[in-house]
């Protein structure tokens, strides 16, 4: 009797390893995936008055990619990612993406000679909007302007800094919550509206940086399915948002990409307070 039971056990543990291998090998997923753990950053100033929910100081942000690569992180590109989920590369065993939104023309001045020193690399997502007004103008405070096409040119050259769409003009809290549709406005209306706006600054980036951009992110982390469906529509292949949890990609689930959560960097934390609990999630 315990025999065949154990017989029984035997061949149904031997029946679930081949249905396993059988949906891996038709879906392409491995399990459990790679964790992928986003940091969003915005704006780095020198001015301890500026310091706040959305600002940090150089010296931070470089402290950060320190930590990071003192405990075995390296920095990875969207286009590693989306290579990895296609099932056209590797990642390493520790990757992490550094992400930093808007534009500011601190990024420039501050964060890409960090990132070369280091040789890591980020993705800047870019407001067109703002962007052409700092480029055909002479003010270039780093305290609030924003990085010109000529600098976005330059950095995407060097290989370090990704480029990404935050929208052309709707990077804004006036009449909607960033790109999301409002209430009681119609849908077709609405997708018309935000294909354009999105479709400009591609246009604009590709003339300026030869390609156009593969990532899309939501203004605000604000979100809505009709917008989700346009973006998907255009050929976006990852798209950012903002609630704070670890991502886990898989091979063959292009979904994975989708809305990638993200871990807002403020002022106030040590690296240590700030990283270790998102490391170990």
């Amino acid at each position: 009797m315990i025999l065949r039971v154990r017989k029984r056990l035997l061949l149904l543990a031997l029946a679930l390893a081949v249905t396993l291998t059988a949906t891996v090998a038709l879906t392409g997923r491995q399990t459990p995936g790679v964790r992928l753990p986003v940091l969003m950053y915005h704006h780095l100033s020198e001015k301890a008055s500026a310091l706040g929910p959305y600002v940090v100081t150089p010296a931070q942000f470089r402290s950060d990619l320190l930590y990071l690569r003192g405990r075995g992180y390296e920095t990875v590109t969207a286009e590693q990612l989306i290579a990895y989920v296609n099932g056209k590369g590797s990642l390493p065993d520790k990757p992490v993406l550094i992400t930093f939104d808007d534009g500011y023309e601190s990024f420039y001045a501050y964060a890409f000679p960090i990132l070369q020193e280091l040789n890591m690399t980020a993705l800047l997502s870019v407001i067109g909007t703002y962007t052409e007004q700092y480029s055909t103008g002479a003010d270039h405070n780093v305290n609030y302007a924003h990085v010109t096409w000529d600098e976005i040119a330059e950095m995407a050259q060097s290989g370090l800094v990704g480029i990404g769409n935050h929208t052309y003009d709707l990077h804004t809290l006036s009449d909607r919550k960033g790109c999301r549709i409002k209430p009681g406005e119609d849908e077709a209306a609405y997708r018309a509206l935000l294909r354009q706006d999105v479709q400009k600054l591609q246009d604009r980036l590709e003339a300026v940086i030869g390609r156009a951009p593969t990532v899309f992110t939501f203004p605000y982390g604000s979100v809505c399915s009709q917008g989700c469906e346009v973006v998907e529509e255009m050929g976006f292949v990852v798209t950012l948002g903002c609630e704070e949890k670890v991502n886990t990609l898989t091979k063959g689930d292009p979904t994975c990409l989708k809305k990638l959560r993200r871990f807002n960097r403020a002022h106030g934390k040590s690296s240590e307070a700030f990283l270790s609990s998102i490391l170990s999630e």
